[in-house]
């Protein structure tokens, strides 16, 4: 299944924004920059990839996992966010579990998951 276009950040000026007015975490393979949009019904993301990581199947690789990520986890993200995750040098060697796992430690760290059940009934 695919993500709908809505969900996509294209334009620079949201990206921009993100960056001036959010805040950032870094992970090993991943960091991750937020910013609260009231106005999104559900939430926000676009990928950067530079140039460093490698020639564009190397890009395009990455951007594909960090996609089926955000697919997987779309219902757990509290609305009202815009993200943007940046892939660092070590992505490329990374599997798609060790992307995974940074990516929900990062969104944890920054309260971006809503509680899960089990969780609720921990504390």
């Amino acid at each position: 299944m695919r993500l709908p276009s809505n969900l996509r950040m294209k334009l620079a000026c949201d990206f921009a924004r993100v960056k001036a007015q959010g805040s950032s975490q870094a992970g090993k393979f991943l960091v991750l920059g937020v910013l609260r949009a009231e106005t999104l019904k559900e939430f926000q993301f676009g990928l950067i990839t530079g140039g460093k990581l490698g020639n564009a199947v190397v890009r395009n690789r990455i951007r594909r996992l960090l996609r089926e990520i955000v697919r997987a986890h779309r219902a757990e993200v509290v609305p009202g966010w815009q993200l943007v995750i940046i892939a660092r040098w070590r992505a490329p060697q990374a599997t798609l579990a060790e992307l995974e796992q940074d990516w929900l430690r990062l969104a944890r760290r920054m309260n971006l998951l809503k509680p899960t059940a089990s969780a609720a009934t921990a504390s």
